[in-house]
């Protein structure tokens, strides 16, 4: 598979690339490498200009589009939200978008969230304003993952989100992903190599290819650009 930007450059060339169903997959490499195009392709919003994205054998291009956006959800760095509540923005994840008062709080609970609902005055009655500006950042992202719990889908592409979020929401998001990551198949851009030491399989993406594919353990060991990142970024955080 490969993809060019139109009257633009190759972006990607010759990926050749499985990933295991139910893997949680990190996807790391250089600003630049080629990683996010990667994550729009797998959920749709570009096709390769050449070869094919598969889901279970089946060309992405052949499937309607609703049953696409019911299997593969993707959850941006930045969460997204419309002006409503938190209720409304959370059961648009739903594709009539029908669903229960009793059902998002549920959600909330199944992602270890129930004590910062218990937190906002009006719940999930909480209205988040236009984008979601009443909310901070890393809110708006535990929103975001509670509307991807509720979708159910087989295929999570998540664009790990690092900025602007305190400590304490930091670990909410990390409590919230264990458990919308259990039992699907997981693929991250992953900004931190704290994400790729925790995944099943790491891709590194270098110059627009895939440069080395395997678990960190290996990764590490070998003598390739993974190791090297790796270095350098615990070097950074000493």
């Amino acid at each position: 598979m490969s993809f060019a930007y139109a009257d633009g450059p190759v972006v990607l060339s010759d990926v050749d690339l499985v990933v295991p169903a139910r893997a949680k997959v990190a996807v790391v490499g250089a600003t630049g490498s080629g990683k996010t195009t990667m994550a729009r392709l797998v959920t749709r919003l570009a096709d390769p200009s050449s070869g094919r994205v598969l889901l279970d054998g089946v060309d992405l291009r052949a499937m309607r589009l609703a049953d696409l956006r019911a299997r593969v959800v993707l959850v941006p760095q930045e969460g997204f939200l419309f002006d409503g509540t938190i209720e409304e923005n959370v059961a648009y994840g739903v594709r009539d978008g029908d669903t229960t008062t009793e059902r998002v709080v549920g959600v909330f609970a199944e992602l270890g969230l129930a004590d910062w609902l218990a937190d906002l005055a009006d719940g999930v009655a909480t209205d988040v304003g236009q984008r979601g500006e009443r909310l901070s950042a890393g809110e708006r992202q535990l929103v975001a993952l509670a509307r991807a719990h509720v979708a159910g889908a087989d295929v999570l592409v998540l664009d790990e989100a690092t900025s602007a979020v305190d400590p304490a929401t930091e670990v909410r998001i990390a409590r919230a992903l264990d458990q919308l990551t259990a039992g699907r198949t997981t693929v991250t851009i992953a900004h931190r190599l704290s994400t790729a030491e925790a995944a099943d399989v790491v891709v590194v993406v270098e110059e627009g290819g895939v440069a080395q594919v395997g678990p960190h353990h290996v990764l590490v060991a070998e003598d390739g650009p993974y190791a090297a990142m790796h270095a350098a970024w615990l070097a950074q955080t000493r």
